[in-house]
């Protein structure tokens, strides 16, 4: 006996919903998968922006003492435009 359409039997249904059951189980899982790797990538971002600002507060911290640095000694300071400072 065969699938004659209008004439289905039982295996033949079981068939197609273990086939549909397959196709829906496999979207689940890709969405799961692709769920769980954003996720990981989100993290892994926020971990390097932390590591990044963590940085740029201490290059601030290091360009500000290099600034107050040079306003205590006036022969290092040169102007905006790379002159020397004007002596009276």
């Amino acid at each position: 006996m065969g699938i004659v359409p209008g004439n289905a039997t039982l295996l033949g249904i079981a068939a197609l919903i273990a086939s549909i059951s397959g196709i829906v189980s496999t979207i689940v899982g890709a969405r799961k998968s692709a769920k769980e790797a954003r996720e990981k990538a989100e993290e892994e971002c926020r971990e390097r922006l932390k590591a990044a600002r963590a940085e740029a507060e201490e290059a601030a911290f290091e360009l500000h003492r290099i600034r107050m640095t040079q306003v205590d000694n006036p022969r290092n300071y040169t102007g905006e435009r790379g002159e020397a400072p004007h002596e009276e």
